[in-house]
């Protein structure tokens, strides 16, 4: 819990620097899924009331990150050499609009920053670091007659209960997929907590298998998101001559997206 919480400030405290970090943004929203999944695998030995703080925080630390990332993944896209089956088509036209595009999702990235800061401003006045110490100090209050691996074994149970459920559904919407994907997150989170639960060899392959999975599903979602975002902005007003660019661009993602849904529903088989 210390390890996880006390990652999720440091991650906070490196997106809120000046200079703009992709990488900081999107390590951020990993410490957040990592620190809520610590605090549901330990849920029955931290008071419920301390609990529940962290949590709305984690959680609004993650959405408030959310704008961010995903601009930084759009613009990444865009910032891209087309393949070697656009450059046929790829005219200076469509770069120039392209170069445009991306300097207006810069501007607009520094804007979606400023509810991190926020946050952090709040959590500092909160003072985070004193409420970790008094949270850990209320787990270590508490006593379990259970060794580690058998309390880890109960509370790995109802984990992958759950996401073999999701898994074995045959829906295969963007919503689906999305909560998959999730859920393939809290159990890869878990496993790593209570690692001392399964054999190393056999820990080595679920979490290698968990991690393909996310690879595979991350394909779609990104697409998907991208799709999405291109599909908003294509309805501003103030576009005018990009819009043409936006909405060919929204295509090629709704493409790849389609694509990337039908090779995953190829690769998620029953034996899988």
């Amino acid at each position: 819990l210390r390890k996880r919480l006390e990652a999720a400030w440091s991650r906070l405290s490196a997106a809120c620097r000046p200079r703009h970090d992709p990488e900081a943004v999107h390590q951020l929203r990993v410490a957040t899924r990592r620190s809520l999944a610590a605090l549901a695998a330990f849920r029955d030995l931290v008071p419920g009331k301390q609990r529940a703080w962290f949590e709305k925080w984690l959680r609004r630390i993650r959405r408030a990150a959310g704008d961010t990332r995903d601009l930084d993944v759009l613009t990444d896209r865009l910032q891209r050499e087309p393949g070697a089956d656009e450059c046929q088509t790829h005219s200076a036209k469509a770069a120039r609009a392209r170069q445009r595009l991306v300097a207006m999702l810069g501007k607009r990235r520094d804007v979606a920053r400023e509810p991190i800061r926020e946050v952090r401003e709040r959590l500092v006045a909160a003072d985070w670091p004193d409420r970790v110490e008094r949270l850990l100090e209320a787990v270590a209050a508490s006593t379990t007659e259970i060794s580690f691996a058998d309390y880890g074994r109960q509370r790995m149970r109802p984990l992958l209960e759950r996401f073999f459920s999701r898994a074995k559904q045959t829906s295969r919407t963007a919503a689906d997929i999305h909560r998959l994907r999730i859920e393939g997150k809290k159990l890869r989170y878990a496993i790593e907590i209570f690692a001392v639960v399964f054999p190393p060899a056999q820990r080595a392959a679920c979490s290698a298998a968990l991690e393909e999975l996310q690879n595979n599903l991350g394909e779609f979602t990104d697409h998907a998101a991208a799709s999405d975002r291109l599909r908003r902005l294509a309805k501003e007003k103030d576009m005018g001559p990009d819009r043409a660019a936006l909405v060919a661009l929204r295509k090629a993602e709704d493409t790849r997206a389609t694509e990337a849904r039908r090779a995953f529903t190829k690769w998620w088989k029953p034996s899988r």
